[in-house]
């Protein structure tokens, strides 16, 4: 999957943080800094060494195998988690309330497979930098950004 991101940040180990580009933010500014939202930042791999400069605009090519197993290791896990915990505490348990912890304790357990595998695993693989866009390239996904799948930016 491949998505247009904002450098940041050049770092010396051939790495790069960007930003997703939101072009709403600017219409919200004066909410954003109330609740003093900041942008995210992540780090990309720039393997081809592109001469970048910060504001520039990048596509990068995100892992999409890597995604879901990330997306399903943080939201199925603890999932699955409570409700093994809760079914096999209703095997033993008869008060909801002991059951209901049962099933936290299960969210939990859940949480900490996470964190381990992630400590015995590593973070994973980045995503790596594709090419830098052409002005005309950012002026097309600038213009719309609606969420339209018919243009460069949106689809």
């Amino acid at each position: 999957m491949i998505q247009p991101t904002i450098v940041e940040e050049i770092q010396t180990d051939h790495t790069v943080l960007v930003r997703y580009p939101n072009p709403k933010a600017e219409k919200s500014k004066a909410s954003r800094s109330f609740w003093n939202v900041k942008e995210r930042t992540f780090p990309v791999e720039n393997p081809e060494n592109l001469f970048l400069l910060k504001g520039d605009m990048v596509e990068i090519l995100v892992d999409q195998k890597g995604s879901i197993k990330a997306a399903f290791m943080i939201f199925m896990v603890p999932l699955l988690g409570f409700l093994l915990f809760y079914g096999l505490g209703s095997l033993f348990l008869q008060s909801e309330g002991l059951l209901f912890l049962s099933g936290v304790i299960g969210l939990c357990a859940g949480m900490g497979v996470n964190v381990l595998v992630r400590k015995f695993k590593g973070p994973g693989t980045l995503p790596v930098i594709q090419k830098k866009m052409t002005p005309e390239g950012m002026k097309e996904f600038m213009k719309c950004h609606d969420a339209c799948k018919s243009c460069k930016g949106c689809g």
